[in-house]
């Protein structure tokens, strides 16, 4: 009998000690795991960083903030506007390229109206196009403002205007920096419906 309640005794401590044992090795875990789940994270993001995915969302990342500042490339002088003043045939839609591609910007989801355009120095396709149109448009040139289907967008809009008697394309967005600086007759898709049309 006595040799019974010693087990059960016995029992009751060494069900103590491990307890105990149980609580520190749980105590160490708990900080071993919050080490760990910190190590793996770094090691896994020093992994991602030298894949090619994160380096094209780092420069996409980086240019976005680039092309997100409110003010234009470089102001424009009162005398570069007082030309836009006298633009005629060709030479004046090299001029009006020219300035587009040094004081304008395109930016989506920027301003898509021609004031907007004035005010800040950049737009999407609708507010530059509605910008140039204006300014070609007081100038006496004909002016449609087109619409279609590019690779980027359903509706991306850009102007046609009459030179010499034929409609040439003046493509505001492809002349900006953003897209290259391009001649103002690249085209990037098909016109499928007028939107606007000046002194036509």
């Amino acid at each position: 009998m006595p040799f019974s309640q010693g087990a059960i005794v016995g029992d009751t401590q060494n069900s103590k000690t491990t307890l105990k044992v149980d609580n520190d090795v749980s105590q160490v875990s708990a900080a071993y795991k919050k080490k760990y789940k910190s190590y793996s994270k770094k090691k896994y993001y020093y992994k991602y960083k030298k894949t090619s995915y994160y380096k094209k969302y780092k420069y996409k990342k980086t240019y976005y903030k680039k092309s997100k500042s409110t003010s234009p490339i470089s102001p424009a002088t009162a005398e570069e506007k007082e030309e836009l003043n006298h633009l005629q045939g060709t030479a004046g839609l090299n001029k009006l390229a020219k300035y587009i591609n040094k004081h304008l910007n395109h930016r989506s989801g920027a301003a898509h109206t021609a004031e907007g355009v004035e005010k800040t120095g950049y737009g999407d396709c609708w507010g530059l196009s509605d910008w140039s149109a204006k300014k070609l448009s007081k100038n006496g040139y004909q002016v449609k403002v087109v619409q279609g289907a590019t690779s980027a967008s359903s509706r991306h809009r850009w102007t046609q205007v009459k030179v010499d008697g034929k409609w040439t394309t003046f493509e505001p967005s492809l002349i900006t920096k953003r897209y290259g600086s391009k001649h103002y007759t690249a085209t990037c898709g098909k016109v499928s419906s007028v939107i606007k049309t000046y002194n036509c």
